[in-house]
């Protein structure tokens, strides 16, 4: 489908196709230039990645050093130290940003993705007219050999082969057609990210040892793809209205609501559980679930729901912690 004819038919002007920085024939670029040209093109890959900065890289990150620090507990090795996490810092940005950007690439070249997005959000690169759709496929191409070749080197390896298969199959095969299906991807997809940059800082593999730390992960999976389906309350009155599948419309409003909110507190005992927590340790996680329980059923509103959803994230980086808060009670600083 052309491009151009979709941005005429929203009112929007011809996308610009260049790909690089212009430079005038005959003239040696400067090394203003090339710093100019690279800076561009950083920019670009950024705007393609620029939603998913605080809810993939952050918490990926974030996951890696906090679990990293407890590697012991995991059967991972040593624990991480600060001076560590300072030099695993680039290389877990690197690889799971690599990663991110495949899935990203796979999501935003298609047409109807582009449509939309024309709406919603304009300043991405393929809307904007930074890049085309045909350079786009270009990218994707060279980001396989690329993560595949950084997670070798730093880790990750594995993590990143499975994630890269479930973004084919949600993207490319109609994975995000099935609202339920959908979920289960969600799971997989982002605890990927997380096992990914695990792996890259503690340079051991989440199955090495007695496996806790694959079955910490696959906890975690289960928790995603268990209650993900919580952000889409917020959308339901625009799902409906495009004729998509969700687990709010094919369930119901509040068959939804009361299994998101049983699945959100058995996640939660199931992982005090799996620590052995003391009451103290589980206070946090207990809060955390009873204040998103509490706002998923006191305010329906859509509103209501959009609040519900950014309840969400602390409550999961409360799980996150329970773990570290655990092993630092009894075994005192890890710095």
């Amino acid at each position: 489908m052309d491009m151009d004819m979709i941005r005429t038919s929203l009112g929007l002007k011809p996308a610009d196709k260049q790909w690089s920085v212009p430079v005038k024939a005959g003239k040696q670029l400067s090394a203003t230039r090339v710093f100019e040209a690279i800076g561009h093109h950083l920019y670009t890959l950024y705007l393609f990645s620029a939603t998913d900065i605080d809810c993939i890289i952050a918490t990926s990150m974030t996951f890696g050093f906090l679990n990293a620090a407890i590697a012991p507990a995991l059967s991972m090795g040593p624990a991480l130290t600060l001076l560590g996490m300072i030099k695993a810092a680039p290389l877990m940005l690197v690889q799971v940003w690599g990663v991110l950007l495949l899935t990203e690439f796979h999501n935003q070249r298609h047409p109807e993705s582009t449509a939309e997005d024309m709406i919603n959000k304009p300043w991405r690169p393929v809307p904007s007219g930074r890049v085309t759709t045909q350079q786009v496929n270009m990218l994707l191409y060279l980001i396989y050999p690329f993560n595949i070749l950084v997670s070798s080197m730093v880790g990750g390896l594995v993590p990143c082969l499975t994630t890269s298969v479930f973004a084919v199959w949600y993207n490319e095969f109609g994975g995000a057609a099935d609202p339920f299906l959908k979920g289960w991807h969600n799971g997989v997809g982002i605890t990927g990210f997380w096992a990914g940059t695990l792996e890259v800082a503690t340079g051991s593999s989440i199955f090495s040892g007695d496996g806790t730390a694959a079955v910490w992960l696959a906890i975690l999976m289960a928790m995603v793809t268990t209650t993900s389906q919580m952000q889409d309350f917020r959308d339901m009155d625009g799902d409906a209205a495009a004729g998509r599948k969700t687990v709010p419309l094919v369930l119901g409003d509040m068959t939804s609501r009361v299994l998101s909110a049983l699945s959100v507190l058995g996640w939660t005992a199931t992982t005090c559980w799996f620590w052995e927590v003391s009451w103290q340790q589980a206070l946090l996680p207990a809060v955390a679930a009873l204040a998103l329980v509490g706002n998923l059923f006191r305010d329906r509103t859509r509103k209501g729901d959009a609040t519900t959803w950014k309840l969400w994230s602390p409550w999961v980086f409360s799980l996150f912690l329970m773990p570290f808060l655990k092993h630092y009670h009894f075994q005192g600083s890890l710095i």
